[in-house]
């Protein structure tokens, strides 16, 4: 018999199905709880980066319930499919459903969820590409850089989420150990740290440097939002090649985040930390953030970030230097590093170059 299309749509608005799962035995066809696990996880990775997107953990973390029809009709969402989405964050207790299922409050994991959604974006949004077509790329190294699809807006806004949850309070401290007034961030993002340094002072000012036309197209959104174009601007620039410029002849401070790994392989790099002090003519320090390889023994107890970071970065050719060759680096450069601060992310840290 078929079923029409809207008697199905009426069908799945109106669904009531309240699997009881603490009390319940649920039919398992012989299959084990550890692959199940595994398989629900990944999409639950995927409900938390579209619901972040969607706007669902702000709001939620505002109200003490949402009503899911307002949120939905607010937003022009399919409310069945978002139900489903919630559903699957239900399941690892992210968030609960009222028995009716119009309601959506906060569940015992949401606040560690919330903390940690924008690695979750990264993952999804970020690189969708990638794990998407992983049979593929790694098939006689044709993963690189270039051919990954990496979406630089979402990598963009998933750094500006998790970065003012573990980075930006470090930088900040360190930061504020001398006295400056304009100041570059080499692979800028969505240029969020350089619009709150603008805020906080009215005498700073910034430029912003970056690749990624997804990146450079959002900095310069949030900079016209914030209407600080008279004392930010955005060049669109390869780190890797970067020319003096008249806009960085008077830049003071230079910091870099989560990009610096791209530079490598090490001669690259090391030519690079090398020609920066001619690039910058007036530049006294240079604080560079980055994860390093972690080098741990296979376990499920790897930390969050850490797998992703490097499968995504060993699928497009990218070397991960550890701390010491960072160091060594450094060194033969002409840098001084007279800090190494870790900071909120596993196995990163913020270097004071000088």
């Amino acid at each position: 018999m078929q079923i029409k299309e809207a008697d199905r749509q009426d069908f799945l608005t109106k669904q009531t199905w309240k699997p009881d799962l603490q009390n319940e035995v649920l039919p398992t066809n012989g299959f084990g709880a550890h692959t199940a696990d595994i398989f629900n996880s990944a999409i639950a990775a995927s409900a938390i980066a579209a619901l972040f997107d969607l706007g669902l953990f702000d709001e939620l973390q505002q109200s003490e319930a949402i009503r899911l029809q307002e949120f939905c009709e607010k937003r022009e969402l399919h409310q069945p499919a978002i139900l489903m989405l919630l559903y699957t964050l239900a399941c690892f207790d992210i968030v609960t459903l009222s028995p009716a299922q119009d309601l959506v409050r906060p569940g015992k994991a949401f606040a560690e969820t919330c903390r940690d959604k924008g690695y979750f974006l990264w993952l999804v949004r970020g690189y969708g590409y990638l794990w998407q077509n992983l049979s593929d790329l790694v098939k006689s190294g044709k993963g690189n850089f270039d051919s990954v699809g990496r979406d630089g807006g979402y990598i963009a806004k998933a750094g500006r989420d998790y970065g003012a949850q573990f980075v930006d309070a470090y930088f900040t401290e360190m930061l504020y150990q001398m006295p400056f007034k304009v100041a570059a961030d080499l692979g800028c993002g969505s240029a969020m740290r350089l619009i709150n340094l603008a805020k906080q002072n009215p005498a700073f000012h910034g430029i912003g440097i970056d690749i990624n036309d997804g990146a450079v197209k959002l900095a310069q959104g949030a900079i016209t939002a914030a209407n600080l174009q008279d004392r930010l601007t955005v060049v669109h620039a390869d780190a890797g090649r970067l020319q003096a410029q008249p806009e960085f002849a008077e830049v003071e401070v230079l910091f870099c985040f989560f990009m610096a790994h791209d530079l490598w392989p090490r001669a690259n790099c090391l030519k690079v930390l090398q020609q920066i002090r001619s690039v910058f003519p007036r530049l006294k320090r240079f604080l560079l953030s980055d994860t390093y390889r972690a080098d741990l023994p296979a376990s499920r107890h790897v930390p969050i970030f850490t797998l992703g970071f490097e499968v995504t970065h060993a699928v497009m050719g990218q070397y991960i230097p550890s701390v010491a060759e960072w160091m060594e680096l450094f060194t033969e450069a002409g840098w001084n590093c007279v800090e190494r601060r870790e900071i909120g992310i596993p196995f990163s840290a913020i270097f004071d170059l000088r």
